[in-house]
């Protein structure tokens, strides 16, 4: 099977390469080192950021101070485009997962552009795509065990921002340590983690620390529809492996 760079609708995808690059162009380039904040959850949307390569990480905190991340995106997103046009504050936290390069737009050129290009049914169609997508995931994990949760939590993370790695499979830069999964799938670090290694052993996914190579997405799939257990290498397999 098959698998294209980041499936899941991003800004980029929505428009023609003419309109994504006046944006660009009307934007100051800018590098945030790994960990850089690029957006403060709470500030003032005085600006957009077009991501053009990196990796960013959305997180969200509570009245409690727990922080929950939301979702990895990678190039071709718009970050705090719907503050910057509702004039709200931002609702969640946005850092650099690796070295990222953005071009960051004032918030009233943003708006100005996306009057020009008549973008608004378009920032309307992402919004409600991410909205829908983010909150299926939320409901697909109330009902899954363990394995099969943190299954759909790899899955969606694939198609945000996975590409292709040669023949080895399916590369997931996952820009935080991967117990962090555990917030976005709502378990235990050590229920993840356990789940992870049972996805490794029945040669699912190969782990890093900071990413994951899927090698068989349509028996990941079909574990986080909870269709399929996953089951572990044949001994002949494991000896060919070693």
């Amino acid at each position: 099977m098959t698998h294209q760079e980041g499936t899941t609708m991003n800004f980029r995808s929505l428009v023609s390469a003419d309109v994504w690059r006046d944006l660009i162009e009307r934007g100051r380039r800018r590098t945030y080192p790994s960990n850089d904040v690029l957006l403060a959850q709470g500030e003032s949307p005085d600006c957009v950021i077009a991501l053009v390569d990196g990796l960013v990480k959305v997180v969200q905190s509570n009245e409690c101070g727990d922080e929950l991340t939301l979702m990895v995106r990678g190039p071709g997103e718009v970050l705090g485009e719907m503050g910057a046009l509702l004039g709200r504050p931002r609702s969640a936290t946005v850092t650099a997962a690796r070295r990222c390069t953005g071009v960051v737009l004032p918030a009233h050129a943003f708006r100005g552009y996306v009057e020009r290009h008549r973008l608004e049914s378009v920032i309307y169609e992402l919004t409600v795509e991410r909205l829908h997508n983010h909150e299926r995931l939320r409901a697909d994990l109330v009902h899954l065990p363990c394995t099969p949760r943190v299954a759909r939590v790899v899955s969606h993370l694939a198609d945000e921002v996975g590409r292709p790695q040669g023949e080895m499979g399916l590369l997931v830069e996952l820009g935080m340590p991967r117990e962090e999964l555990a917030t976005m799938a709502a378990m235990r670090r050590s229920s993840a983690l356990a789940a992870l290694a049972e996805l490794q052993a029945a040669g699912i996914l190969t782990l890093g620390r900071r990413r994951l190579v899927i090698t068989d997405m349509d028996r990941l799939r079909a574990v986080a529809r909870g269709e399929e257990p996953p089951r572990g290498k044949s001994r002949k397999d494991a000896t060919a492996a070693m």
